[in-house]
């Protein structure tokens, strides 16, 4: 393996597929049971990006071709997040312990460095040999996940009831796509006041929402290939959005769905207006799209509220995972 390796700057379909294996065969060894994503969902992801962030990808092969390792790193181009940058680095098992994860994170590293980054974040699968290797390298714990499934042939019945009980003062509503004109302010305040949601040591900056910004991020959804489903509880005394929860769901509308945001702004926490939404999503996800099997999503284990929230929606621990987190030298 070349001692630098080149960013892919033109991504060939033969790279592509070599990216698969690379994904498929540590997926298989690393969490075994996990389905594995479609040479074509993996092609979407790596091709698909919005205004946000850019992404840079790195292909290693071997002196016979093979593909051995991958990285895709995330660059944010708004202003309040440009200190921080996150990787996704796999290496095939195969061709582990053999030096190509070092030097394909020296090149990452270097890269965010380059970009003016502070910071470098990554994901890694709790207990794993992943932990090992980012503590050697000067990695250090900043925030610790739990991540959650729930099987939608298990839910049960006293939560698909839930949306049906009333929330005085407040009103339930549904869409599929880009958020409805006359909401599109409401929802990019409620994401603005996820401002404060629990996110550890993680070098994360003040996202900014705006309209513009909330259609968008729901096209690249689209662009990937993918549905996204939202539910909001709208305050009866004004219409305004009062809090929302998001789900994206494979195009064919089958296999596992998973969750994204759920939020309630602060002046309307304390009604239970997560649960509401959240039981209100699974619900229409059975009676909509009964090939969905089971709803996955991830939450940060100082998120005590949302974690019960889950629990009690019928979610069941399926792993834990911890970020890590790389301070980078200043140039």
């Amino acid at each position: 393996m070349a001692a630098n390796p080149s960013p892919l700057t033109a991504p060939t379909a033969e790279d592509f597929r070599a990216w698969h294996r690379v994904q498929a065969a540590a997926l298989a060894h690393d969490r075994p049971g996990d389905p594995i994503p479609s040479e074509d969902a993996l092609r979407a992801a790596l091709t698909t990006s919005g205004s946000a962030y850019r992404q840079v990808l790195w292909l290693v092969r071997g002196s016979g071709a093979d593909p051995v390792a991958t990285a895709r790193l995330r660059l944010f181009t708004e202003p309040a997040r440009q200190q921080l940058a996150e990787v996704e680095l796999t290496v095939h098992p195969a061709h582990r312990r053999m030096g190509a994860g070092s030097r394909l994170l020296a090149t990452v590293t270097e890269a965010a460095t380059d970009a003016g980054c502070r910071s470098l974040a990554t994901e890694v699968v709790a207990r794993s040999s992943g932990e090992s290797f980012l503590a050697t390298r000067d990695f250090h714990p900043v925030l610790r996940m739990s991540w959650l499934r729930l099987v939608l042939d298990e839910l049960p019945e006293q939560i698909a009831k839930l949306p049906q009980l009333p929330h005085p003062g407040y009103r339930l509503t549904s869409w599929e796509g880009v958020v409805p004109d006359p909401l599109a302010a409401g929802l990019a305040r409620a994401k603005q006041g996820m401002a404060d949601m629990p996110v550890g040591a993680v070098d994360f900056g003040p996202a900014e929402w705006d309209e513009e910004r909330v259609r968008e991020s729901a096209r690249v959804v689209a662009r990937r290939g993918e549905r996204l489903l939202t539910v909001a509880a709208l305050a009866e005394a004004d219409g305004s959005v009062a809090g929302y929860t998001e789900l994206v769901l494979p195009a064919d509308g089958s296999g596992i769905a998973q969750q994204y945001d759920t939020a309630a702004l602060p002046g309307h926490r304390g009604h239970g207006l997560g649960l509401w939404m959240k039981a209100e999503m699974l619900r229409l996800t059975r009676s909509r799209y009964p090939e969905i099997t089971e709803v996955m999503t991830d939450n940060a284990d100082d998120n005590r509220h949302m974690l019960a929230v889950n629990t009690a929606l019928g979610f069941r621990p399926r792993r834990r995972t911890v970020i890590y987190q790389l301070k980078l030298r200043v140039r």
